[in-house]
């Protein structure tokens, strides 16, 4: 039918961007499954919500994303002892091990830096599009920033300093 193929059309869109942002949110791989499964599902049933003078669909999308995330971080049965989930986009030849740092200091924020450095400066959404998102004032997402990319430099430097 034609709502079916519409909603495939709006995962295939977008399902890269929330599985991106997923991926370093939870660590087990069912969860991430069933949080972007929930996402989509709250989305396509509040499409008539959607009001596209406050935002882009994606925008929009993420926060749900962001909702149904934290929901699931706060549940007791959650798994961790998967490991951090790479970037979507392999990093360039010769950087494995500062990706695998990188990964791990991600994964050491706390979850509000880590959600507006992964939106900001992975996913290249504007502030305004950030704190839309985290439903904060820009200044928190600006601070949340400058308090993740000053952890996330000192986790880093060891591997970016010359070897004598």
């Amino acid at each position: 039918t034609g709502a079916s193929e519409a909603f495939g059309g709006l995962i295939a869109r977008h399902q890269g961007r929330v599985f991106g942002l997923l991926g370093f949110l939870l660590r087990d791989a069912a969860e991430r499954e069933d949080v972007a499964q929930e996402a989509f599902l709250a989305a396509w049933r509040g499409l008539g919500s959607f009001d596209p003078a406050r935002g882009a669909f994606s925008t929009w999308l993420l926060a749900i994303v962001r909702h149904r995330a934290y929901n699931a971080l706060r549940r007791p049965h959650r798994s961790s002892s998967a490991g951090p989930e790479p970037f979507a986009d392999a990093p360039p030849a010769g950087a494995g091990e500062i990706a695998r740092r990188l990964d791990a200091a991600l994964l050491g924020l706390p979850v509000e830096q880590r959600l507006a450095f992964l939106l900001a400066e992975i996913h290249g959404l504007p502030l305004a599009a950030v704190a839309e998102i985290e439903d904060v004032p820009e200044g928190t997402v600006k601070s949340r920033l400058a308090r993740a990319r000053d952890h996330l430099r000192a986790a880093l430097r060891p591997s970016l300093e010359p070897r004598p």
